[in-house]
């Protein structure tokens, strides 16, 4: 019989296959915050892993590997800038030292399996969780793309769109998942886990599930696979078969991505024009990266340092000056879509080298082993994350959600266990380690409080509505309670969305969307902003903050007229100016 830390090592392992499968499959994504369950669920399972493996014998308990200790001291930057006071919500860098603390708490996961378990049970473990996810992935972006039956409704998210993205919700997301099931397939079989007719079928659905997501990104991840492959082999495979297979998986990938839109194009089947060569054929708009990573720059130049403040690039963005072409919809981007500028901007110097320092040095590291004959693990690691660090440098960046995130980090850790043997970990290393799992799961556990009662108050305690007066006073008093924890950047822009424009409690308000404007300049936060600076007698700067939303939002005029509008009762004299600004801005720019 194996003994109890022996048990509580493979629950830990077993917890971490969920992790690589279950957040990826939430078929919720509802507001007030869409990504809120798998992130919540994500961060649940890696710190009750985390806690399973501390249950190990003192001696066999290893220490936190380079890569860790380079995001705690970057989690100690973070709060440092939350308990400075000059972040526009001191919870934004506090929910980053969270997020931070939770990925050196999952690389040092992965580095405390392999030492317990072995890198081979790790690694096949892992990669055949990460697989029969993709195929679940696989499987219901193809349902949805084709039209979801009635009975599966509650369990397959609606298609909104012309490409698939499963349950993941995001179709760049998507793609990138089902990319890391098709390298974990690869390293399966090649550990001979997975026969070969199973193999095929299971290539066959993930490079179909590909072809509909029709993300272009997907084809820089098999690039990277086929580079990969060129300047390393694994040990115990022939490297002449080994790269065939690398190079027929991604020319598989690159013909079901023509061949399939274009028999779904042939038999009308699914949304029309779907696929990526349709998308890169197609008349678009300029393309607004550039625009973004020259603005990340010029931040970076105003605040060298310590950088304009985590989650702040895009209110930072917008008092710059941006062009209509950076505006996604009713908001502009959030990031500069490249980890590295996005760090650079709201971190400066000091934070992006504390951030990026340990992925360097893990980077070498994993370099230096694929240069002599690795164990086929190293490279199916290397294949994955590099995938994750791709995605980062072009869009969004993956590791801003907890799932991707923690599974990134855990096959980091797994990586880093891969050299040299790592340390035991010090008494005093043990109880910070289960601190920080105590710290995190407390944190965990008052967000979900919050945010169910965020979920069920932000519409009646926030807006006017059909609600009895009793029931919407009880609601917005949950809501004005929520302001102060966690949940404030998120409560307060709700509030200001459904705030009344008038004069009642105007100097809370005016602050209030001062704060929101910073955080999440959207066009109704702006002009609200603009009305209760009007309000106060700041007739000029709201001018201007008039002035720069047009500029910035051309295409939303009539509906920033429209809310100056619903201003205009409670004091005309004050709004007046303000809509003469509107009204003078090009009509043919107008929604």
């Amino acid at each position: 019989m194996s003994s109890p830390a022996a048990r509580s090592q493979t629950i830990g392992l077993l917890l971490t296959g969920g992790l690589c499968i279950l957040p990826f499959q939430l078929p919720y994504h509802e507001l007030p915050a869409k990504t809120f369950h798998a992130e919540w669920l994500a961060a649940a399972l890696g710190i009750s892993a985390a806690l399973a493996a501390l249950a190990g014998r003192p001696g066999s308990v290893v220490s936190s590997p380079s890569p860790a200790r380079w995001l705690i001291a970057f989690a100690l930057f973070l709060g440092y800038q939350a308990a400075s006071g000059h972040s526009v919500y001191a919870q934004l860098p506090l929910l980053a030292v969270l997020y931070v603390l939770y990925a050196a708490l999952m690389i040092w996961l992965g580095a405390q399996l392999v030492n317990a378990l072995g890198i081979e049970r790790v690694a096949v473990t892992l990669a055949g969780c990460l697989l029969a996810g993709a195929l679940l992935t696989a499987l219901l972006g193809s349902i949805q793309f084709y039209g979801r039956p009635k009975l599966l409704e509650d369990f397959v998210l609606e298609l909104y769109g012309k490409r698939a993205y499963g349950n993941i919700a995001q179709v760049n997301l998507y793609a990138n998942y089902l990319v890391v099931g098709e390298s974990a397939l690869l390293y399966l079989w090649l550990r001979g886990r997975v026969p070969t007719a199973y193999a095929l079928a299971a290539l066959t659905l993930l490079v179909f599930g590909c072809a509909l997501a029709g993300s272009r990104s997907t084809l820089l991840y098999l690039a990277w696979f086929a580079v990969l492959a060129s300047l390393t082999r694994p040990g115990g495979a022939d490297p002449r078969r080994f790269r065939v297979l690398v190079y027929s998986l991604a020319g598989a990938t690159l013909a079901a991505s023509i061949v399939v839109p274009w028999l779904n194009t042939l038999f009308h089947l699914g949304p029309p024009d779907a696929g990526w060569i349709e998308r890169t054929l197609a008349p678009a708009a300029p393309e607004p990266r550039p625009l973004l990573w020259l603005t990340a720059l010029r931040l970076f130049a105003g605040a060298p340092i310590a950088g304009v403040g985590i989650s702040e690039f895009a209110g930072a963005a917008f008092d710059l000056g941006l062009h209509p072409s950076v505006v996604k919809g009713a908001d502009i981007w959030t990031s500069p879509h490249n980890l590295p500028l996005h760090l650079l901007a709201e971190t400066g110097a000091v934070g992006t080298i504390l951030a990026l320092g340990g992925v360097g040095v893990w980077g070498w590291r994993i370099a230096q082993r694929l240069r002599h004959e690795a164990h086929p693990s190293v490279w199916w690691i290397a294949a994955a994350v590099g995938v994750e660090l791709i995605h980062s440098l072009i869009e969004f960046p993956p590791l801003w959600y907890t799932p991707y995130l923690g599974v990134t980090a855990l096959l980091m850790g797994v990586g880093a266990a891969t050299g040299p043997p790592l340390p035991a970990m010090s008494r005093i290393g043990r109880s910070a380690t289960t601190a920080a799992c105590v710290a995190l799961a407390f944190a965990a556990a008052v967000m979900l409080r919050d945010y169910l009662r965020l979920h069920e108050t932000y519409v009646t305690g926030t807006t006017v509505t059909l609600a009895r007066p009793a029931d919407a006073q009880r609601d917005a008093a949950i809501v004005r309670d929520l302001s102060r924890g966690l949940m404030a950047p998120i409560a307060e822009l709700w509030t200001v969305l459904g705030a009344s424009l008038d004069r009642n409690d105007l100097a809370a308000k005016r602050a209030m969307s001062a704060r929101v404007a910073r955080y999440w300049p959207t066009y109704p936060v702006l002009a609200r902003h603009a009305v209760f600076l009007a309000f106060e007698g700041d007739t000029r700067e709201a001018q201007r903050l008039i002035e720069k939303s047009l500029g910035t939002f051309p295409h939303r005029r009539d509906s920033i007229i429209a809310v100056l509008r619903q201003a205009q009762a409670a004091d005309p004299d004050a709004i007046e100016p303000l809509l003469r600004v509107a009204a003078s801005a090009p009509k043919a720019a107008s929604n």
